[in-house]
């Protein structure tokens, strides 16, 4: 066999078990059904680091994918509200991780104007985007008792 086709062979044994690794140990696909991914981020209430896991875990869980400078986000802020509101008694959690990569100070001020009940966590680094894959804001990703994703609401892109 010449020089030229080990080379090609090689690269395509490369390809293959690059890609089989990755299948295999890069993140899975977000999508209805799945297991929510945990992520961790700050909760601007109490200044700790919160996990989703740990945190909701048991309860059903809207999460809201937001920042302060998202138009459709700052429209659907009261919506969400009220929502919780109504369905808080029955054991509803709802919570809303914004990307901002400004100072927590500054996020919460933000949303201490629209008098929330719900928790309000801080993901700085924005990581959670690349964890739950999203294509924009707001998204939002609700959650059962066990943690399993039951339906996606993407975000609204012309």
């Amino acid at each position: 066999m010449s020089r030229q086709w080990m080379l090609v062979l090689g690269i395509v044994a490369v390809l293959v078990g690059g890609t089989i690794v990755a299948v295999k140990f890069g993140p899975s696909h977000i999508e209805v059904g799945v297991e929510a991914p945990d992520f961790q981020a700050t909760n601007l209430s109490s200044g700790k680091l919160v996990s989703l896991r740990e945190e909701y875990r048991g309860s059903v869980t809207l999460v809201n994918i937001w920042a302060t400078w998202c138009e459709p986000c700052k429209k659907e802020i009261p919506a969400l509200d009220s929502l919780y509101r109504a369905l808080a008694p029955e054991g509803f959690r709802l919570v809303a991780v914004s990307v901002d990569t400004d100072a927590p100070e500054k996020v919460k001020a933000f949303m201490d104007g629209f008098n929330v009940a719900f928790d309000v966590l801080h993901d700085r680094e924005r990581k959670i985007e690349q964890t739950y894959q999203t294509t924009g804001v707001p998204e939002s990703f609700l959650l059962d008792r066990e943690g399993r994703i039951q339906r996606i609401v993407y975000a609204d892109h012309p």
